[in-house]
């Protein structure tokens, strides 16, 4: 479902878990709002009409947000900015990124914005980045990220 696309996740800062929401500053803090009524953050507002709101946070570590593609991978896992896929033949593992970048075969002028497959080492000049490719295509796979297997990339350089 595409609605997964505006979700985003986060590590706690309590304890390291992922949590998924909405990423959010409030008074200098990072935090995801989420639906859930475990709230480590409850903010009320009232106005002079007496309109509230319940907002429900947990603090998070802004370097570990990712935003969800939208897309599969060939398990039916949802893959997240910065999972770690593993091409299905050459057993190659690359992030997923979100900015602009250029694919092996384009033009120098050729500049494509969106979420695209960062390939790195020998496998720059051959492999296309177009994240569409990789999961319409070709079966890859989520194998981590890399907040939590940094380990996954060491060996691709």
């Amino acid at each position: 479902m595409m609605k997964d696309r505006y979700l985003f996740k986060a590590k706690r800062l309590d304890n390291g878990e992922w949590v998924q929401g909405v990423p959010f500053e409030i008074e200098g803090k990072t935090v995801i709002l989420i639906k859930d009524n475990e709230n480590l953050l409850r903010t009320h507002y009232l106005e002079e009409n007496m309109w509230t709101a319940e907002i429900y946070a947990i603090e998070v570590d802004p370097s570990t947000i990712c935003q969800c593609t939208g897309l599969k991978d060939k398990n039916g896992k949802l893959i997240w900015e910065n999972d770690i896929v593993k091409d299905f033949f050459s057993d190659a593992c690359a992030p997923i990124r979100y900015g602009s970048y250029q694919n092996c075969f384009d033009s120098t002028k050729a500049e494509h914005i969106g979420f695209y497959v960062d390939w790195s080492g020998k496998y720059t000049k051959y492999y296309r980045k177009d994240f569409g490719y990789w999961i319409h295509m070709v079966d890859i796979e989520v194998i981590g990220n890399i907040s939590d297997n940094p380990e996954l990339l060491e060996s691709e350089e």
